[in-house]
């Protein structure tokens, strides 16, 4: 813990499974959908769109995160919930409070993790995060990808 009272922590991706804490995130190949595991406790994390612009992730019949840019939710007491997300990184605040997580730009090494302030449910919030920020991502390659899939076969006769 730095002066701050940020505390850093990180992400590591291993056999394909995230982990943070006690928690682990597995997903699909296509990232349409993952589970979020906390010891006994389970939850089914989904995207709120086909853009892929949020994620809900429930235990039950309703949400216990929400990340959207336009209404996000998280667990625990406080005010509204900013949610914001940029191309390598997302950043979650509450009543002066902060959850930031930055992927590397080498896809092996651990994502960095930042939190300022008491998070309930910190690990299911955390792994929420990286969710929505890899599933915006996996979006993004499959649409290079076929943009070159496209238009890369160079002139046709």
């Amino acid at each position: 813990m730095n002066a701050a009272g940020t505390v850093e922590r990180s992400v590591v991706r291993s056999k394909g499974v995230f982990e943070f804490g006690n928690a682990t995130l597995q997903t699909s190949w296509s990232w349409r959908r993952a589970v979020i595991r906390l010891g006994d406790r389970e939850w089914t994390i989904h995207p709120t769109d086909r853009r892929r612009i949020g994620v809900e992730a429930y235990a039950g019949s309703g949400p216990a995160v929400r990340l959207h840019p336009q209404r996000s939710h998280v667990p625990g007491p406080g005010g509204p919930v900013r949610w914001q997300r940029g191309h390598r990184g997302a950043r979650l605040e509450r009543d002066g409070r902060s959850i930031d997580v930055q992927i590397p730009p080498l896809a092996r090494r651990p994502m960095r993790v930042e939190v300022t302030g008491d998070w309930p449910d910190l690990e299911l919030v955390v792994l929420s995060m990286v969710y929505a920020l890899m599933t915006k991502r996996r979006r993004r390659t499959i649409m290079i990808v076929a943009i070159i899939g496209a238009t890369g076969h160079g002139p046709v006769f």
